[in-house]
């Protein structure tokens, strides 16, 4: 099974010249065909975990690993190919480029990756998540809720292994946020992908096989994790 962990992870911040922890002696596990939510107070570290997870921060202690490899033992010309086939991320500003119209961001991501499927791929995914109207839009012409979604598109054009999402609920209405939190359970479901989001939305802790609610390090223990919900026990 191609897990995705963290395995006694520290991580710090330098502040003023000093360091602080944010995230310290941490362990997750994440497995194919589910989608999982993180939850927690501010501060506690939820989309650096994010970061963690996609090798674009490097833990200062533990390691994240990936189907058995140590991704974040790689060099960074490793870490990067390894993200670029593996990974597809949502952040919270969605970095949509203002030229370009929805469709041609499905295009874009085609080009980019070499998969010439990947453009009707996201289209598709854009009209089932409510762009059908808008394929033509730039994002100056969009909603900050419709943004986000032509972003989730985006990162699933090319179906990933790994989703990454930081939440991708924040600007959308209720409708809205069931629609994307069941798209992501789907995702994770038809293409055995690991789906791990950050969001404080209830719609989207409700519908997450697995939840884990991240507490700030209280020294000297380690990032405390409560499982709030775990679908898997119930295998």
């Amino acid at each position: 099974m191609s897990l995705l962990s963290l395995d006694a992870v520290d991580y710090h911040l330098s502040e003023g010249g000093h360091e602080r922890t944010l995230i310290s002696e941490l362990s997750l596990v994440f497995a194919p065909g589910s989608f999982a939510c993180l939850t927690g107070p501010s501060g506690c570290g939820k989309t650096t975990i994010l970061s963690l997870l996609a090798s674009v921060c490097v833990p200062h202690g533990g390691q994240i690993v990936h189907n058995g490899i140590s991704v974040s033992k790689l060099d960074e010309d490793a870490r990067r190919d390894w993200r670029r086939s593996e990974v597809g991320m949502v952040f919270q500003t969605c970095r949509l480029i203002d030229v370009l119209t929805v469709s041609e961001h499905m295009a874009l991501v085609a080009r980019l990756r070499g998969q010439p499927g990947a453009a009707a791929e996201g289209e598709a995914l854009a009209r089932g998540l409510g762009l059908e109207d808008l394929m033509n839009a730039r994002p100056g012409q969009l909603s900050g809720g419709e943004k986000q979604r032509a972003a989730l598109a985006q990162a699933m054009a090319h179906r990933p292994r790994i989703l990454l999402a930081d939440e991708p609920t924040a600007a959308l209405d209720h409708a809205n946020s069931k629609l994307v939190a069941k798209r992501l359970g789907k995702y994770a479901r038809d293409n055995n992908a690991i789906v791990v989001a950050v969001s404080h939305d209830q719609i989207m802790i409700d519908a997450a096989d697995d939840v884990f609610e991240i507490d700030k390090p209280a020294w000297p223990c380690g990032s405390s994790v409560k499982i709030m919900h775990h679908i898997h026990d119930d295998d």
